[in-house]
């Protein structure tokens, strides 16, 4: 029996000492050999602003917003390979950064309103599905400040599925930047607010006076975001109402400048039966 004993306690600490020494795995070369494509990792912060951005009279949580020189190189460990696009990478929700931001809390400032994609194109739009409601704004005095270009890095898949990132170049010396880029900047009011109305029925889906989600995408733009989910077909009026910001002009659907109150952009769709909802934006 004491025999049994010491052979057991020999097999478990030798199995303790093989776990030990499996475990002590290089961090930095998790990070360096594989992306999403190459065995994936671990998301471990949000999206970060990527494209310039004026903020009237309001901002985003972990944003510096000062004077427009808060660019923000990529930290977070080396960048990432092994997607379907070549090169190294620092990629959304593994790394952070942050291009140019100004805060300005006075009103005035002009800009045009872009619909997200499946809005203001063709796509499908079908009840009890999730149809995703975005909405930017572009700063139209053609100012241009310092960003970082995103790009997706797996074009095989869904926009919401794929990797995204800007591109890393080597130093030389064992390390990796990367470069800005003079970008336009797009405009955000933190005062937003919007509706969806049954046409049909009269019947407000979404309230006036709902806030929408203020997101950072992907991409890293600023956009206000919603998943609308309506239950009956038919067609449905979304209006945002702007109150800092002056709007010159709208992609899709209409505008109204009001030199007294809040701008309105507002934009008709048809939802019909069944299926998949939309999805996609700016």
């Amino acid at each position: 029996m004491k025999t049994f004993w010491f052979l057991f306690a020999l097999l478990l600490a030798l199995t303790l000492v093989q776990c030990t020494d499996n475990s002590v795995i290089p961090v930095q070369d998790e990070f360096v050999t594989k992306g999403p494509g190459g065995g994936g990792h671990t998301t471990t912060t949000t999206n970060n602003l990527s494209t310039p951005t004026i903020m009237v009279k309001g901002s985003f949580t972990g944003v510096t917003a000062t004077d427009g020189d808060d660019l923000v190189q990529p930290t977070g460990g080396l960048p990432l390979t092994g997607y379907e696009v070549p090169g190294y990478y620092y990629v959304q929700g593994v790394h952070k950064w942050q291009c140019d931001a100004t805060s300005v809390e006075t009103p005035g400032k002009t800009a045009t309103a872009e619909w997200g994609d499946n809005l203001a194109g063709d796509a499908k739009l079908k009840v009890g599905q999730p149809i995703r409601v975005e909405l930017g704004l572009f700063d139209d005095q053609g100012l241009e400040m310092q960003g970082f270009n995103v790009i997706k890095l797996e074009p095989s898949k869904l926009d919401r599925e794929s990797a995204y990132g800007t591109l890393a170049t080597p130093d030389g010396n064992g390390g990796y930047f990367t470069t800005a880029e003079m970008l336009p900047a797009r405009v955000f009011d933190g005062e937003v607010t919007f509706s969806v109305k049954n046409v049909g029925t009269g019947q407000y889906v979404v309230p006036e006076g709902t806030n929408p989600t203020a997101e950072i995408n992907a991409t890293g733009k600023v956009v206000y975001g919603y998943n609308l989910r309506v239950t009956s077909i038919g067609t449905y009026e979304i209006t945002f109402t702007i109150p800092n910001v002056d709007i010159t002009g709208v992609d899709a659907g209409t505008f109204t400048f009001d030199q007294y109150g809040p701008d309105k952009v507002t934009l008709v769709i048809n939802v019909i039966a069944g299926g998949s909802g939309g999805g996609g934006g700016h």
